[in-house]
């Protein structure tokens, strides 16, 4: 093997070594909704937790992914440091509080979740009882300040979960068939309304901090409607009136977070085990188009997505063959040149933050970002005639 072949092989190294750097590593300020455990019938792993399924359809993928996560609600959660409690059977974990510092875990993305028995009576700036000064808006803003002193860049994803169900059900759990229906409204509706509502505050008061929202409640509700003509019943999902899940509804729940924080649709050929309910089985391909699509028109009054860092698009024609950002990886000095007609190019940090946007109609344009920091960008070239659009990653070293 030559020198060249070396410098080659150690080039490509890099490049990995990188972008395994920019894999998701996932801690999550939860509760029962999003880890259940143990659940009221024995599985043969964690199949009543979210990561447990984020994990496989990410290693189905080819995509690295690691989680942990702490159990309680928000003012139990805004005592910071928290506490890695969480461990899975197959899922890498992602920090050890007993021998290393938050800040050392190399944690990309959070997870925040509110209790969901409050929705009714509390809106997100209202005290909880007894606690002056604290509420679910506040909580939130101490645990995200932290969050982005000690990992930065960071990703805050809020989990929209789904509300207690006992006002719901006449004659307690089960109810009846017309129950759940009344409660599936309801998620969808103003439980939903008060999400939306607690994401606006907390952009408008940290503006600096990237905050998504996972819609996952009123997502499943949508799936449990339109995909599957209401088939499954109450006991076919849940197992209490909390309502913790059956493994069908982390199922679910996983399917949504991993579409939301990778931006992509699940694998089309995965294999849904045999755990799961035959009529989601059956339909698992058009259950993850009914998704992928929710999540993309989840946006707000302008437009943007609530959920996504970079607003997916189906209509990837443009290609490197034409268009070409050279060197790669690079010190911020870089080029894109081949750009033969009208283009917006838009340039976003790792957290998603726009570093810079600019109408281009030159051959080529020359870029300078050697003042920011070194990490991975990506650059979002859109042909502003007809939208097709190209997203390159850019490595930054």
């Amino acid at each position: 093997m030559n020198a060249k072949h070396l410098i080659l092989l150690f080039f490509v190294f890099q490049i990995n070594h990188l972008f395994a750097q920019d894999s998701l590593r996932l801690f999550v300020f939860g509760h029962s909704l999003i880890d259940h455990r143990p659940p009221l019938n024995p599985t043969p792993s964690d199949e009543t937790t979210v990561p447990h399924w984020m994990y496989l359809f990410a290693q189905d993928s080819g995509d690295s992914f690691a989680a942990g996560g702490q159990y309680g609600f928000l003012p139990q959660h805004q005592n910071l440091p928290p506490f890695s409690q969480w461990g899975y059977d197959i899922v890498p974990g992602v920090w050890e509080s007993d021998y290393e510092a938050f800040s050392a875990a190399g944690i990309n993305t959070v997870f925040i979740t509110v209790g969901n028995f409050i929705q009714n009576d509390q809106a997100p700036g209202d005290d909880y009882y007894g606690m002056p000064g604290i509420n679910p808006l506040s909580a939130t803003e101490t645990i995200m300040d932290w969050c982005e002193n000690e990992s930065s860049p960071v990703t805050i994803y809020i989990y929209e979960n789904w509300p207690d169900m006992a006002p719901y059900l006449s004659g307690g759990f089960p109810g009846t068939a017309n129950d759940f229906q009344n409660y599936n409204q309801y998620v969808e509706g103003a439980f939903h309304d008060w999400w939306i509502n607690y994401q606006d505050q907390l952009i408008i008061s940290r503006p600096s901090i990237n905050v998504r929202m996972i819609p996952v409640g009123p997502v499943i509700s949508g799936v449990l409607r339109d995909v599957l003509n209401n088939d499954l019943g109450i006991n076919d999902l849940y197992e209490d009136d909390a309502p913790h899940g059956r493994p069908e509804i982390y199922f679910l729940a996983g399917l949504i977070s991993y579409m939301s924080v990778y931006e992509k649709e699940a694998p089309d050929n995965y294999n849904v085990p045999t755990l799961i309910h035959p009529i989601i089985r059956d339909n698992y391909t058009e259950i993850r188009d009914y998704i992928w699509n929710a999540l993309l028109s989840f946006n707000d009054a302008s437009g943007n997505s609530r959920v996504f860092k970079f607003n997916p698009v189906s209509n990837v024609e443009l290609n490197s063959n034409s268009i070409c950002l050279l060197p790669n990886p690079n010190d911020g000095v870089f080029k894109i040149t081949g750009l033969s007609a009208s283009y917006n190019i838009s340039i976003c940090s790792i957290n998603g933050t726009e570093v810079f946007n600019q109408n281009a109609q030159s051959e080529a344009l020359s870029f300078n970002l050697s003042a920011f920091p070194d990490s991975i960008y990506t650059i979002k070239i859109t042909n502003i005639i007809n939208g097709n659009v190209m997203l390159e990653k850019m490595i930054k070293n």
